[in-house]
């Protein structure tokens, strides 16, 4: 039995164990069709008034009752339950089966193990940890499951980003006509929750036309918490939401459709969504179909984001007539490329379309579409590549901002784009290649030396750490610096002595400005400050304050914060929720809180000084984030130093009196044996 609230780790773990317990027995993507209902019973059983629940389904009973058979007491428990919850939770276990003879073997791990996890409120740190939960065990699943068994699974990372950018605000409606397993719908709550909005509510509309993914995404929903969330089991192309008026309308859609499928004409409901063409039936490439979904179900002021393969942005006949009517009639915003291997379902590139409804568009973006090029803002890894709070970070504030960075983001006249004759390849407009090789100088080759125009390309960043081209080479003839005597090897590790005054600079900066932020942090603890308002000044001064220095630039001053801000988001909520003693209770524990494992409170911080272990603790962690990037920057210049070497540390002249000097040791021993 648990002594201490239980975390969302912890509880993530304890799932983990239960999927577990059930490997060899049912297939990975089978786990959440045994695990969830339990998790929910257990659940709505502890925690009273979340749902209807009657004696055949409360926990106890069914404990009490297993002995006989676990498979059929669970099996009427959850009968039940959806009995007395029919609006809820109508159809939401018709997939499971637990009196089958193996699911019996199931049933019965699964109640000896869900029986140590307590699931009141009381029992929780902050009361959302089941939902939480229950939604990273479903991105584990997706990420083990293989690509055929994953495809409903939209990655948290996108969900979060495409919230950010279309920024829904309390009151308003949300859909996504491609639910899955929930995760836009959720993102949109959650970041509704960070933004100061508490009190605030949004109508939740989702629609998913695969059964078992229907449910999940049900289930999802409501280990959240959410329990007035429409989600129907339809096709979006085929059978939209509707009201009295025809076709529901939407402040906000997020949504990411499954990639080039086919469909047929004659079964489109509402064919006058399609209002700028058709694209061929049986193609496989239904994308810009679901698109036009989008536009049409968008209120006059609303926005939207979905996800599509890259091909629409290029492809040709009708698809090029849709995109040329999209743009003409000002309902494309942006076009966001996020890369190739994001999805577990897909290695294809993908990019987002950001939408806007039919209402006038501020004057700054009308008749342009900014375009962004993100493939490179994600983390790489063995499998998949993935884009965290850093990549967010950077891509929202570019969007939010309508901002031009070189190499990044453009935004892109109408006239420009019917000149390309509507083609929306991001490539077209924004040039994102790593800048090019000098050509080799033929002068430094043949005779020796570094050509000073290539030391000035890179002059900025060595001034930045207070080095300038005389520390690390000599004068030579006009126009060249040549190395030192030692060697360009040998001056290359100079250059952290070099850089160690300006990086320490930089880090007393640092710290001086954390010490600023401390009176911050008793309003966010006293309640007078909601996360959203410390976070946005935290970004504003960070950037205030270190972008003079010039050794990072904004996007990574904010890619610092946001991966730190991102990876203690619990710990703020703690500091909200129960002050400094909150977080050192978190601080204090084991980083991954096992299930079953007596917790014993670790020694506190002297009294009166919880306050200063926070917040000095917080500012480390930030100084490390921030030290990480200010070595990779250090590190640019140790490469581009040695790059210098590679190209000029040896001329032709060199070679040729290297030559000359062995030709003459050679003609000196060959007439010393006689030869000669």
């Amino acid at each position: 039995m648990f002594s201490r609230p239980l975390t969302v780790d912890s509880l993530d773990f304890h799932l983990m164990q239960a999927a577990d317990l059930l490997r060899g027995e049912v297939n990975t993507s089978e786990l959440t069709q045994f695990i969830g209902p339990l998790l929910l019973l257990k659940r709505v059983s502890d925690q009273p008034g979340l749902l209807r629940v009657p004696d055949v389904a409360r926990w106890e009973y069914v404990v009490d009752h297993a002995r006989l058979s676990a498979g059929d007491t669970l099996n009427r428990a959850l009968a039940a339950l959806e009995q007395n919850n029919p609006r809820l939770l109508a159809d939401l276990f018709d997939a499971v089966d637990f009196n089958s003879p193996s699911a019996e073997r199931i049933a019965v791990r699964l109640l000896r193990h869900f029986d140590q996890l307590p699931l009141s409120d009381d029992d929780l740190e902050f009361g959302d940890e089941v939902g939480r939960a229950f939604d990273r065990f479903l991105t584990r699943i997706a990420s083990s499951a293989g690509k055929g068994s994953s495809q409903f699974f939209t990655p948290r990372a996108v969900c979060r980003l495409m919230a950010e950018l279309v920024r829904p605000q309390g009151g308003q409606s949300v859909a996504d006509p491609h639910a899955g397993s929930g995760g836009m719908l959720l993102s949109a709550v959650h970041h509704l929750a960070e933004h100061g909005g508490s009190g605030a509510r949004l109508s939740l509309y989702g629609q998913e036309k695969n059964g078992s993914t229907w449910r999940t995404g049900r289930l999802n929903l409501l280990l959240h918490g959410i329990v007035d969330a429409t989600m129907d089991n339809s096709d979006s192309l085929t059978d939209p939401l509707i009201d009295g008026s025809g076709l529901m309308r939407f402040d906000r859609v997020l949504t990411a459709p499954p990639f080039s499928t086919s469909y047929k004409q004659n079964e489109v409901g509402h064919p006058e969504r399609m209002r700028y063409g058709w694209v061929p039936e049986g193609g496989k490439k239904a994308d810009l179909m679901f698109v036009q979904h989008v536009l049409a179900a968008l209120r006059p002021q609303g926005l939207g984001a979905v996800v599509t393969p890259h091909g629409v942005l290029f492809r040709g006949g009708a698809e090029g007539e849709i995109r040329r009517g999209m743009v003409e009639d000002n309902r494309l915003e942006a076009v966001i490329g996020i890369g190739a291997n994001v999805f577990y379902n897909t290695g294809i590139p993908a990019c987002i379309l950001v939408l806007r409804g039919t209402g006038d568009p501020p004057e700054e973006r009308r008749n342009r579409v900014l375009f962004v090029d993100a493939e490179r803002e994600v983390t790489t890894g063995r499998s998949q590549n993935r884009l965290d709070a850093q990549h967010v970070a950077k891509i929202a504030d570019v969007y939010l901002g309508w901002r031009d960075v070189p190499g990044f983001s453009r935004a892109v006249s109408l006239a420009e784009i019917r000149e390309h004759d509507y083609n929306l390849n991001i490539g077209r407009y924004v040039d994102s290649a790593p800048p090019a090789e000098p050509l080799l100088d033929i002068g430094a080759a043949l005779t020796g030396g570094v050509p000073r125009r290539e030391v000035q390309a890179e002059a900025r960043r060595f001034h930045a750490f207070r080095i300038a081209p005389d520390d690390l080479l000599h004068p030579f003839r006009p126009g060249y610096w040549r190395f030192p005597p030692e060697g360009h090897e040998a001056a290359a590790l100079r250059i952290p002595g070099l850089a160690s005054a300006a990086e320490e600079g930089f880090l007393r900066e640092v710290r001086s400005w954390w010490a600023d932020q401390r009176p911050l942090f008793r309003k966010v603890t006293g309640g007078e400050a909601c996360l959203a308002e410390a976070r946005s000044h935290l970004e504003e001064t960070f950037c205030r304050r270190l972008i003079p220095m010039e050794i990072l630039d904004r996007y990574q001053l904010l890619g610092a914060l946001a991966a730190w801000w991102s990876s203690h988001e619990d710990d703020f909520r703690a500091l909200t929720a129960f002050g400094y003693h909150g977080v050192v209770r978190r601080v204090r524990s084991s980083p991954k809180d096992a299930p079953g494992r007596v917790y014993r409170k670790p020694p506190p911080p002297p009294r009166g000084e919880e306050a200063a272990f926070v917040l000095d603790w917080l500012g480390a962690d930030l100084r490390a984030h921030t030290e990480e990037l200010v070595a990779g920057e250090r590190q640019k210049l140790v490469d581009a130093y040695l790059r210098w070497g590679e190209r000029y540390a040896v001329s032709m002249a060199d070679l040729e009196r290297r030559y000359q000097t062995a030709a003459d040791r050679l003609r000196d021993r060959m007439t010393g044996l006689g030869y000669f």
